[in-house]
């Protein structure tokens, strides 16, 4: 990836790219995926993040993760993601979490539009995240999605919207209240929306996503933001922005996950 790319992500969120496994690669990933057929945040999806970790794995007598793991951080070597991530954060970089999972043949949504790093909704939160400590996520698909089937669709530019409401709920100067979900994350724009007309210069981000987004939760928008790609295509995208997973109602699902995240600084 070029700087046109990286320039590309920070502009809409998100970017993808054709072609991003071998043919080969996509091969062997996928007989891992299927070996395990485990959903998304099942304990047996996660992978170790480093060759010390993945020693564990012998220690454990786990001969075949420990396998497959060295499988997986040879093409985060080999793509040289570390590199992409820490152009993207302008600053040395951290492989957080690998995981990789199955999503069986479905008509229900694999995840409705939502951002990140929201607290998972919740009603109260008494600790609030650094908004500079968010997940640059490298989506590698495993199988062929498409609109209406499986793909991660996404709302472009809605990330700085994401991290707005990050920074102003960490410096004190909205409210917290919910804002996992698309209908929340509105509502808190329209709440605060004296906060959000001082902090972008660029009054368009703001009337551009209503625009984008306006009854977006009422449609079936399988559609809607939609991408055909086929196994072994990436899609690079920052965290904070609204997303979802499609149905995958034509054939399963299967996905690799690089994690990256601004090193901790001592």
């Amino acid at each position: 990836m070029n700087n046109q790319d990286i320039n590309k992500i920070k502009r809409d969120g998100i970017i993808k790219i054709d072609n991003f496994l071998t043919f080969q690669e996509i091969k062997q990933i996928s007989e891992m995926i299927k070996y395990y057929s485990v959903p998304k945040s099942d304990p047996k999806s996660f992978f170790p993040t480093s060759i010390k970790k993945s020693l564990i794995k012998i220690l454990s007598l786990n001969f075949k993760k420990f396998y497959y793991s060295l499988k997986i951080l040879d093409i985060n070597k080999n793509k040289k993601l570390k590199l992409l991530a820490d152009n993207f954060f302008g600053d040395e970089s951290h492989l957080s979490y690998i995981d990789a999972y199955y999503s069986k043949i479905s008509n229900d949504e694999i995840l409705p539009w939502h951002t990140d790093q929201a607290y998972s909704g919740k009603l109260s939160v008494t600790k609030f995240n650094d908004p500079d400590k968010f997940f640059l996520k490298i989506f590698v698909y495993l199988s062929d999605v498409g609109p209406g089937n499986g793909c991660m669709s996404y709302v472009p530019g809605s990330h700085k919207i994401g991290y707005a409401i990050r920074k102003g709920i960490f410096n004190n100067q909205i409210s917290y209240q919910p804002y996992w979900s698309l209908k929340n994350f509105k509502k808190i724009i329209k709440d605060n929306n004296s906060y959000f007309e001082n902090y972008f210069r660029d009054k368009n981000i703001l009337s551009d996503f209503n625009e984008k987004t306006k009854d977006l939760d009422k449609l079936d928008s399988d559609s809607s933001f939609s991408y055909e790609a086929k196994a072994g295509t990436a899609v690079i995208f920052d965290e904070g922005g609204i997303h979802r997973g499609s149905k995958p109602k034509l054939n399963d699902r299967m996905v690799l996950r690089y994690m990256y995240s601004r090193k901790i600084k001592d």
